[in-house]
């Protein structure tokens, strides 16, 4: 199939299945569990633009995977199954899609459709933080605040902050984490970490913010 003619057929599929692409939505805190993934909101629950979504996830399309498994994790026009939702997001995650890294965390943190574990949770909450979601990277700082699946390090916490408060982000709970925390580091720790901040940049991802 003509590679141009193949994409139109994948975003007819997915205006079909979804009316958008809002990331799920993780902004509680892994000790405090909730109903953190969001479903897109549907169009359309045809046969056919299912079948047609689901075929481009097995050919490996990022996009429909993650689609998919928002719809097996909410019960969206299929039966609701955490466990495919869960390797669905896996197969998105592995291919660097932010969004399904921190939809895998949260389900790692509950123990929905896999074994609970901080650690995983930890580890994936990093991988999408590491490509510059900033929601990721909220959390990240919160898990190392906490010494939440990974050890507790309040400068690295404060690290994290940093980045993820750049430029103001959803209702500036990350610069009110950052200014909270900030006091309690010694100027040292505050400097080191705004300067390697400042000098970050993201690794390549196929996801957006």
């Amino acid at each position: 199939m003509h590679k141009k003619f193949q994409a139109g057929w994948l975003a007819l599929a997915l205006a079909l299945t979804a009316g958008g692409m809002a990331p799920a939505q993780a902004t509680t805190l892994l000790a405090e569990p909730t109903a953190a993934i969001q479903p897109d909101t549907a169009l359309s629950d045809g046969p056919s633009a299912l079948s047609t979504l689901r075929a481009y996830a097995e050919m490996g399309h990022i996009l429909a995977q993650y689609q998919l498994a928002q719809r097996h994790y909410s019960g969206d026009g299929v039966p609701r199954d955490l466990a495919l939702a869960a390797m669905w997001y896996q197969r998105a995650a592995d291919a660097g899609e932010p969004r399904s890294q921190l939809a895998l965390a949260q389900l790692y943190a509950k123990g929905e459709g896999v074994a609970r574990s901080e650690r995983w949770a930890a580890y994936w909450i990093r991988q999408a933080a590491e490509s510059g979601f900033r929601e990721a990277q909220l959390q990240l700082g919160r898990l190392y605040e906490r010494g939440q699946g990974v050890s507790k390090d309040e400068a690295e916490a404060y690290f994290w902050y940093c980045l993820a408060s750049d430029g103001g982000w959803s209702g500036d709970d990350a610069l009110r984490e950052r200014e909270r925390l900030g006091p309690q580091l010694t100027h040292v720790q505050r400097t080191s970490a705004r300067y390697a901040a400042f000098h970050w940049r993201p690794r390549n991802s196929t996801g957006t913010h």
